[in-house]
């Protein structure tokens, strides 16, 4: 009896001693690998469309947080006008897909009268970096009329940039699948 209380003792003794060392343990984001695994941190002030166009264009330019860039591309989006084209238009070059997704949708929300021809001459200048031309063919794709039609057909034709072609390219087959008729 005497040994089955001792063994009762040290079997508790042997479990609070290793509770003891899982709580030495390091906690989820305490080590440099474990934050990135973990993705951005969600800030307590994220931009929104009560911020002026320069503190929305200074964040999507200089801000190393991906959400604080996203939202600010959103919101600049929401606010509209000439001076939010070209904050916009530096976004499609931003390193996170969400970032450049949410600069196209702006773009392209923004109307026809107030970017197509930006759009345009983006798309056409063969200085223009890829990923802004590529945005560029998605925005004008949006537009879905004939001048932008003519333009994507250019720039699927002689864009030396295969990336920028596919962009063209699925831009004038949606601008096409959308004046096709639906089957009943």
């Amino acid at each position: 009896m005497a040994e089955a209380k001792k063994a009762k003792k040290e079997k508790k003794a042997t479990a609070e001693k290793a509770k003891k060392e899982k709580q030495k343990a390091v906690p989820l984001g305490e080590t440099e690998a474990i934050d990135a695994l973990a993705g951005p941190e969600v800030p307590e002030n994220l931009p929104d469309a009560t911020w002026p166009v320069e503190k929305l264009a200074e964040v999507i330019s200089k801000e190393g947080n991906m959400l604080l860039r996203a939202n600010a591309v959103n919101a600049l989006a929401k606010k509209g006008g000439q001076e939010a084209v070209e904050p916009l238009v530096s976004a499609l070059k931003d390193p996170e897909d969400v970032v450049k997704a949410n600069a196209m949708v702006g773009l392209a929300a923004m109307g026809k009268e107030l970017v197509q021809d930006r759009m345009a001459e983006l798309l056409l200048n063969k200085e223009t970096n890829e990923e802004i031309r590529g945005g560029a063919a998605w925005v004008l794709g949006e537009m879905m009329d004939e001048k932008s039609l003519g333009i994507l057909k250019r720039a699927a034709e002689e864009d030396e940039s295969p990336f920028v072609r596919v962009h063209a390219k699925a831009s004038i087959l949606a601008y096409e699948q959308a004046k096709v008729p639906e089957k009943k």
